[in-house]
């Protein structure tokens, strides 16, 4: 009986993810990776993620990460692209092998990396992009630019 309810349970998770009736998440909003405060420094990631809908199937993105203590490499980048399924993929002109996955929810944005070579960094210095979940922290529509230019994420 227990396992007939949990098959149960998994052919209607996988008839609603499979049907098209995912719920549509408007991703638009500004996204924050805090890294942690140790003796003044920032350890570990932290970034900012801005996200503007373009109509239903486009987002236009604006992103940096740094990786803090000791080096504070960092990356960014700003673009548009393809919104669907709640996922927007970007792919570095630096590592065509490499996708950046942004998959969202009401709350968050999740980070995750596909890559041919995982040396390159996809495109980005060593140890750079790292699997995040990015909190929302507002629902506004952000003004998309460059952010690496202007220290963001570093706090």
């Amino acid at each position: 009986m227990k396992s007939l309810l949990i098959f149960s349970l998994i052919s209607i998770s996988q008839s609603f993810y499979f049907s098209g009736t995912m719920e549509f998440i408007n991703p638009t909003g500004t996204y924050i990776l805090k890294g942690t405060i140790d003796k003044n420094r920032i350890m570990g990631h932290s970034g900012e993620l801005r996200v503007k809908l373009l109509g239903k199937a486009k987002v236009a993105m604006s992103f940096y990460i740094n990786k803090g203590y000791p080096g504070y490499e960092s990356g960014s980048f700003m673009d548009t692209m393809a919104y669907v399924d709640n996922l927007a993929k970007y792919v570095p002109a630096a590592d065509p092998g490499c996708t950046i996955i942004f998959s969202f929810t009401s709350r968050d944005a999740e980070l995750r990396q596909t890559f041919s070579n995982p040396q390159t960094g996809c495109g980005f210095a060593n140890g750079v992009m790292t699997s995040a979940f990015f909190h929302k922290s507002s629902d506004e529509n952000p003004i998309i630019q460059d952010l690496s230019s202007h220290g963001i994420g570093a706090q």
